[in-house]
């Protein structure tokens, strides 16, 4: 994609967050150094990380800079992006033991046992976690899947939408998803897209290359790379669903990324009447949702 520019200032020995491998400066962002992969090609924010994001339910408000604006006040149509999704799940599994990967309030984990999942989450916000045991009676635990204690091969299917590019070291995540995971077990994967057409024409004002909450950035191409590389075969399939967003969230982000006082007017439109309508953004030309499949592990390794 060759982006150009920023000022980068070189960070020696950088290595990528998805395969430990040497890289290459691409450009600065917000005083963050990104690099690319020479050997995988995926892009990552390179060490060290001056700041860190509290994933806690400032997350999820406007009381956070990072995040979202309102999620609880769009439930519903973050229910309607999730059905979408399920939709899309349901083609490769009739159902199972399900857990989802940063689940927030457990939305999508409510959905998908209504659906005949026996669905449970995984979030780091214990805030979000108790909301969804108490107000959805959804079955969420309060971790990360880089530590959790879980069973092996617990699981049918893993999800992680828009989860990944937040992990330090992707790599291990998907480790623990593949541990988790039964043989022929189903992982789904949702995340921006490198190579698509928005990420191209923006470059490094991709509104996907927020640091420091995103740190690590794929296409199509990686992330197959990467999960093979962790026990999954091929990729069954790539979807481009699409989703519902919030003038007020739409305008939240954005403020984020314009700063000063552009971004402050922007914020305070968001937070009128007005942010209150919606509309539809295609994936299309810019992010990617992909499924994969545990393969057995060699006999070897079960000895």
């Amino acid at each position: 994609m060759g982006l150009q520019g920023g000022g980068f200032v070189a960070q020696a020995a950088a290595l990528c967050r998805a395969c430990d491998g040497s890289t290459d400066p691409r450009f600065q962002k917000r005083g963050f150094s990104f690099v690319t992969c020479r050997e995988c090609g995926v892009i990552s924010v390179a060490d060290p990380l001056p700041d860190t994001v509290d994933y806690d339910a400032s997350y999820f408000s406007e009381s956070s800079v990072n995040g979202y604006a309102a999620y609880v006040a769009d439930r519903d149509l973050i229910e309607a992006n999730f059905a979408a999704r399920l939709v899309w799940l349901q083609s490769f599994t009739a159902g199972g033991r399900l857990l989802d990967v940063g689940a927030a309030y457990g939305f999508f984990v409510h959905l998908a046992a209504r659906a005949g999942f026996a669905a449970q989450g995984l979030e780091p916000a214990a805030d979000c976690a108790a909301f969804a045991r108490r107000e959805l009676g959804a079955e969420l635990q309060t971790g990360r899947i880089e530590s959790v204690d879980l069973p092996d091969e617990s699981f049918d299917v893993v999800t992680m939408f828009d989860v990944l590019e937040h992990f330090e070291n992707p790599r291990v995540a998907l480790q623990q998803a593949a541990r988790l995971l039964r043989p022929g077990g189903l992982l789904v994967v949702e995340t921006g897209d490198t190579e698509a057409l928005l990420a191209r024409l923006a470059q490094q004002r991709w509104y996907f290359f927020d640091p420091p909450q995103h740190l690590v950035f794929f296409s199509q191409a990686n992330l197959a790379q990467l999960a093979r590389s962790v026990g999954f075969g091929d990729a069954l399939g790539v979807g481009h669903i699409g989703r519902q967003v919030s003038l007020r969230n739409f305008s939240f982000q954005l403020s984020r990324a314009l700063g000063g006082r552009r971004g402050a007017l922007l914020r305070r439109f968001g937070e009128s009447t007005w942010g209150q309508s919606r509309f539809r953004v295609p994936d299309r030309g810019n992010a990617f949702i992909m499924a994969f499949r545990r393969e057995p592990r060699p006999e070897s390794s079960l000895r």
